[in-house]
């Protein structure tokens, strides 16, 4: 966790740094999020505890460039479950058999990720928006079955195509901002469970 908070903090002051020498877009997001795939097969409920953080400097007027990070939480608990196998390896032994009970399945997801987007329309009007980005995703996942636990904690490369709209509030600086988002990570050594998922956005946003 301190090389997350210290990796979030490194990429917020960069983007600080550079964004204030041109005119910038930053916006601040809660999220929903919904699992596709396998993902879903995981979790099949919607998350909607998610807080996104997105600041662009404007290299033209219509195209960014940026960064954003998030944090999402997915959880949904399963009951009347078949026994799941499970298998422990340590270096002097090997124990395998059949594991039941109630099960509590989390994941949080936290992107950082450097991002471009192309705006429709004119500087201060309704501007929509597409744009991608490209990361790591760190994911944290863990199943719970009683009073044992099985967790992997992964960083691993993501990918996040975008679209979206921001409405300025009359002729001031603040705005809405409106996102959609679909982010794809795949399986690692260490996690055979792909992240893929949609979110939808809505926030606070403000240009200088």
């Amino acid at each position: 966790m301190k090389k997350i908070i210290v990796s979030i903090a490194i990429v917020l002051l960069a983007g600080s740094a550079s964004l204030a020498q041109q005119r910038s877009l930053w916006s601040f997001n809660y999220l929903m999020s919904f699992g596709v795939g396998e993902q879903a097969d995981y979790i099949g409920k919607g998350s909607f505890r998610g807080f996104g953080i997105d600041g662009r400097g404007f290299l033209q007027d219509n195209l960014s460039i940026g960064g954003t990070v998030s944090w999402e939480v997915f959880h949904e608990i399963f009951r009347n479950l078949p026994p799941q196998p499970f298998e422990i390896n340590d270096p002097n032994t090997t124990i395998k058999g059949d594991i039941t009970g109630v099960q509590y399945r989390y994941i949080n997801t936290i992107p950082i990720m450097v991002n471009a987007h192309y705006y429709l329309g004119s500087d201060g009007a309704v501007r929509p928006y597409f744009g991608l980005g490209i990361g790591t995703n760190y994911t944290e996942r863990r199943t719970e079955i009683g009073l044992t636990a099985f967790q992997s904690n992964t960083w691993r490369f993501a990918v996040q195509p975008e679209v979206g709209i921001y409405v300025p509030f009359g002729l001031s600086s603040t705005g809405l901002n409106v996102t959609a988002r679909f982010r794809y990570a795949p399986k690692t050594s260490n996690d055979s469970l792909p992240i893929s998922f949609f979110s939808l956005g809505v926030g606070f946003a403000f240009a200088n």
